[in-house]
């Protein structure tokens, strides 16, 4: 491994959710921008790189910080406190340089040149869209269009699911990584109702030649048996795959929950509701309801944390995890993200008829609901998988636990 420059000095969680919480005010300010502009700003992701956010998944070996993923979703939740936008970008390329830690030690060393910090996005959940891969002089050869690219803007590469040709004549699943630079992006494409500011656009490769050495075979990745051990020992790749991805999305939801309430206790502080002749926060009724939505949105931040911290001191212990593990694993991501949303909405249902303007409140209701759609926060087709994993009975071929 070439040597790192200078080994990073790994700084304490609660020194790393204090740098998050001082760049509130100022997200704050920008966070409309984002909408406007359908992505964060060159200037916002600079300061989380500054920060060392991208840092906290990175492996050691390659200049990382090498934490748990549960100080990487506290951080998160304190941005969100400021924009929701930058929260999902942080909540989930913020782990993917552990994607990018798995792959050979060659890529690695491209990625994590002298140690320096990495923006890695994913695009894997069946978001290619006429994709051809052919062989090519031991080269994978890339066309076609990848949709939901949260981040692209200010990545540095992506791992990128595609069925590729086998020189056997057959076809696997691989995750192949590409540099951000290769990619089309078409700017306007990401036309949505909620999640404006992550700039989940299309994005779009011609020709793109990826060498064998970033590639890596997707069964791999899902048994923990991928190439990049050779390199990386720590316990975050002994954790399931989609377990960690599946808790990314409900940090990012469970943040902005978080960012609501914020934003909802500085409203109805000052509120005098139609009929009322007084300040809510006098009404009985309302403070019970925000007891009740408070609880909400606080317990299913500590069921996150209670989760990833789990899977972090099991793998520390080398002990297996079991396919009833994984699957409650899903179904936990699921049951984070609704409690959460149930808190907000009952936090906007209390404040009446005659609602609010157009503003932060009513970004943030439909950045959450927007998140809260995405296919790994539903709940019924995890509860199946978690129902089937108590009583005994076999996954589905194409279950992704």
């Amino acid at each position: 491994m070439p040597p790192i420059a200078t080994p990073p000095v790994i700084p304490s969680t609660d020194e790393l959710v204090e740098r998050a919480h001082a760049m509130i005010p100022h997200l704050r300010a920008v966070g409309p921008g984002h909408d406007a502009a359908r992505r964060i700003s060159d200037e916002v992701a600079r300061r989380l790189r500054d920060a060392g956010f991208f840092r906290i998944c990175q492996p050691l070996e390659n200049g990382g910080y090498g934490m748990r993923p549960s100080t990487l979703w506290r951080v998160s939740r304190e941005i969100a406190r400021g924009d929701s936008a930058t929260a999902w970008i942080l909540s989930l390329a913020g782990l993917h340089p552990w994607m990018a830690g798995m792959f050979p030690p060659e890529a690695q060393d491209e990625v994590f040149a002298g140690g320096q910090d990495a923006v890695v996005i994913a695009l894997t959940g069946n978001v290619g869209r006429g994709v051809q891969a052919r062989l090519e002089d031991g080269h994978y050869v890339l066309d076609g269009k990848w949709t939901y690219a949260s981040g692209i803007d200010v990545a540095d590469w992506a791992a990128t699911l595609v069925e590729v040709p086998t020189a056997e004549g057959g076809t696997e699943l691989r995750l192949l990584l590409v540099p951000r630079a290769s990619f089309r992006i078409d700017h306007d494409s990401w036309n949505v109702f909620g999640m404006k500011g992550t700039g989940s656009k299309d994005v779009y490769l011609s020709g793109e030649r990826v060498p064998p050495h970033r590639s890596i075979r997707w069964s791999d990745v899902q048994c923990n048996q991928v190439p990049g051990l050779a390199r990386n020992k720590g316990p975050i790749y002994r954790i399931p795959h989609t377990s960690l991805f599946v808790m990314s999305v409900a940090a990012a939801a469970t943040a902005v929950a978080t960012g609501l309430l914020d934003i909802y206790l500085e409203t109805v502080r000052k509120r005098t509701p139609v009929g009322l002749n007084a300040l809510q926060v006098e009404d009985r009724f309302s403070l019970a309801e925000l007891g009740k939505a408070g609880a909400k949105i606080e317990g299913a931040f500590h069921l996150l944390l209670r989760n990833v911290d789990e899977m972090w001191d099991q793998s520390v212990a080398g002990q297996p995890f079991t396919v009833a593990q994984r699957t409650r694993y899903r179904m936990d991501g699921a049951l984070i993200c609704d409690m959460a949303m149930e808190g907000a909405d009952a936090l906007v249902r209390n404040l009446g008829g005659g609602l609010m303007p157009l503003g932060p409140l009513e970004r943030y209701f439909r950045d959450l609901h927007a998140m809260a759609s995405h296919f790994l926060m539903q709940s019924a087709p995890s509860a199946e998988l978690h129902g089937r994993a108590l009583l005994g009975m076999p996954m589905p071929a194409n279950a992704r636990i």
